[in-house]
C-alpha cells in the first residue's frame, strides 16, 4: 500500500494508527494562512473595484489574492483525499459542533463582559450564536458538515463506479459548477461562486479520483509548482484586464470578480497544482514533522476564531492600532504578513488552550454512563 493511501484521519485506534503525513499537514497550515491573507485583503479594501482606478496597492493585492485564492479548494481536496477512504464516524461531526459552539457562545460572553457591543441585537441574530451551522455563521463549516454527512454515499459511488464512469460524472459536474460559471459574462442563478456544499462535492469526488486512480501527468513537485504558478499568474492577469475593461468602459463589471470565485477554472487548477506540490514533498521524521503534526489540527480554530461574527470585522482595525494603518504602497505586503502572522499565532494559542480543556473533559467523561450511551447511539469511538 502506498503511504498516501493510509488513512490518517482517525478510523483506527490511536495505538495502531499511523502518524499523520507531515506534508499534507503542512499544506493544511499553509492553506489556512492563505485564508487569513484573503480575509486581510478583503477587510483592508485594497483589491480592485470596478468604480475605482487600480494603483500599486491594488495590483499587489490582486497578485496575493491570486496566489491565495486556491486555499479553500485545497482544504477540501485534502479532506476528500483521505475521507474518501475512511469510514463514517458521527463523532467527528459531534466534536466539530462542540468546538464551534464553544467559540460561538464563549466569544460573545467574553466580549460583553469587557464592554464590547455584540452583533446580536435581536432574536434572529441570536440564532447565529446558537445554531451556527444552520445560520451559516461560518459558510465553510456549513458546507463541510453537509459534505461530511454525504460522504458515505460519495464514498460508495467512488468505490462502485469504474474509473471512466467516475471521470464522466466529474466532468458533468464540472460543466455546471465550474466551466459555465467561468465563462458566463452574467451571473448564473445556479452559481454560488463555490461557497456551498455542491462545489465541495465536486472537489471531494476529484480528490477521491486522485486517491484511487491518480493523475500521473501532473503528479510531481515540479509539474504541480508550474500548474500552481501558471494558474495564479493567469488569475492575476485576467483580473487586471477585466478591471481595466470594467473601469474604463463600464462593461463586464460582474465578470471582473469571477477570477476570484472558488469555482473559477483557474482557481481549481491552482488548487490542484498546490495539492500535487505538497503531495510530492517529503518531510523527514524529526522535530519539524512533529511540530507540523501538532500545529495543523489547531488551524481550524484559527478560522473559527478570527471569522467569528463578532470578530471578523474587528481584528484588522484592532491590529492597526499596533502596526499602523494599511499602507497605500508596496509596504502593504509587509503590513499584511505581520497582521496575518499575529492573528495566526494568537488564534492557535487560544485553540491550544481549548484543546487541552477538551482533552481534560474527554478523559474525565470517557467512562461515564452518558458517554457510553452517546457511543451506543452514534458510535463516536473508533472500532476498527
Amino acid at each position: 500500500m502506498n503511504s498516501d493511501q493510509k488513512e490518517y484521519s482517525g478510523t483506527v485506534s490511536q495505538t495502531v494508527r499511523p502518524p499523520r503525513m507531515a506534508n499534507y499537514e503542512l499544506l493544511r497550515i499553509v492553506a489556512m494562512f492563505m485564508v487569513v491573507c484573503l480575509h486581510y485583503l478583503s477587510n483592508a479594501d485594497v483589491l480592485t473595484r470596478s468604480g475605482a482606478p487600480a494603483g500599486t496597492v491594488q495590483v499587489l493585492a490582486n497578485l496575493f489574492e491570486a496566489l491565495c485564492i486556491a486555499s479553500v479548494n485545497v482544504y477540501v481536496l485534502i479532506t476528500g483525499y483521505f475521507l474518501s477512504k475512511s469510514g463514517f464516524r458521527f463523532g467527528r461531526i459531534l466534536s466539530l459542533m462542540l468546538e464551534i459552539l464553544f467559540y460561538t457562545l464563549l466569544i460573545p460572553l467574553v466580549l460583553s463582559l469587557i464592554g464590547i457591543p455584540l452583533y446580536a441585537g435581536n432574536a434572529w441574530q441570536l440564532w447565529f450564536y446558537i445554531f451556527p451551522v444552520s445560520m451559516e455563521s461560518y459558510w465553510f463549516i456549513t458546507a463541510y458538515v453537509i459534505l461530511y454527512l454525504l460522504s458515505p454515499l460519495l464514498n460508495a459511488g467512488i468505490e462502485k463506479l469504474s474509473g471512466r464512469q467516475l471521470k464522466l460524472v466529474i466532468i458533468g459536474l464540472l460543466f455546471f459548477y465550474c466551466f459555465m460559471p467561468s465563462v458566463s459574462p452574467v451571473r448564473l442563478t445556479f452559481d454560488r461562486f463555490g461557497y456551498d456544499f455542491g462545489w465541495f462535492i465536486v472537489l471531494y469526488l476529484i480528490a477521491g479520483y486522485i486517491r484511487k486512480y491518480g493523475m500521473t501527468r501532473i503528479d510531481s513537485l515540479r509539474k504541480g509548482a508550474i500548474l500552481f504558478a501558471g494558474s495564479a499568474a493567469g488569475i492575476w492577469a485576467i483580473s487586471l484586464i477585466l478591471h481595466y475593461i470594467a473601469y474604463n468602459y463600464r462593461s463586464l463589471q460582474y465578470y471582473a470578480d469571477v477570477p476570484f470565485h472558488y469555482n473559477f477554472i483557474l482557481c481549481l487548477t491552482s488548487a490542484s497544482g498546490l495539492f500535487f506540490m505538497f503531495r510530492n514533498i517529503r518531510i523527514r521524521e524529526g522535530m519539524a514533522a512533529k511540530l507540523i503534526r501538532y500545529c495543523a489540527p489547531l488551524t481550524l480554530g484559527v478560522y473559527i476564531i478570527h471569522e467569528n461574527v463578532d470578530i471578523r470585522d474587528r481584528w484588522l482595525p484592532s491590529l492597526t492600532k499596533f502596526f499602523g494603518d494599511v499602507p497605500q504602497n508596496g509596504f502593504m505586503i509587509f503590513h499584511m504578513l505581520i497582521c496575518v502572522l499575529t492573528v495566526f499565532v494568537l488564534c492557535m494559542a487560544v485553540d491550544f488552550i481549548r484543546s487541552i480543556f477538551f482533552a481534560y473533559v474527554s478523559r474525565n467523561m470517557a467512562n461515564t454512563k452518558l458517554a457510553r450511551k452517546v457511543d451506543a447511539i452514534f458510535g463516536t469511538k473508533n472500532r476498527e
